[in-house]
């Protein structure tokens, strides 16, 4: 039997908890720029958490299955160079979710207004290239519509 992952900071045990579904957490790599001199700033009403304590600690891989493993998360979104250029991670992710359940889009600008549009970014000490991935906050009903959560789409009731 596989042990329970608990997540043990504080505030980022409170973020998971608080999660609704279709709201994203945004999970980046040390070299992520989140500051006001940013080339693409983070939103000051991101809350941001910076959990790398050395380089490489803590991974992407270990933020990422532990927050799966701790929470209701139905898919994750990711620049569409990650395959190729960090197939480490991205098979990480279609281990976690299914292949089906792992959408791609352009880094920039497409990845930073998503980042923006989350509830928070978690910073580990990755330092792998495109070791960064938003991941979506579910329950067990149906899939919220990727396309209206990017913004692509509005959102309406008419059939």
């Amino acid at each position: 039997m596989s042990e329970k992952k608990r997540i043990l900071n504080e505030r980022l045990a409170s973020i998971v908890a608080t999660l609704r579904h279709g709201e994203m957490i945004y999970v980046a790599d040390a070299g992520s720029g989140t500051s006001s001199k940013s080339i693409i700033p983070l939103a000051p009403e991101v809350e941001y958490l910076d959990l790398g304590v050395v380089t490489g600690s803590p991974s992407f891989d270990d933020v990422v299955s532990t927050l799966v493993a701790a929470g209701d998360f139905e898919a994750a979104i990711v620049a569409k160079d990650m395959p190729l250029a960090n197939p480490k991670h991205f098979n990480l992710l279609t281990d976690l979710f299914g292949e089906d359940k792992v959408y791609t889009i352009l880094y920039a600008p497409d990845l930073y207004d998503a980042r923006n549009r989350c509830k928070a970014v978690i910073q580990t000490g990755d330092y792998s290239i495109h070791a960064n991935a938003i991941i979506v906050a579910g329950y067990p009903s149906a899939d919220i519509d990727l396309d209206i959560l990017l913004g692509k789409k509005v959102f309406s009731t008419d059939e």
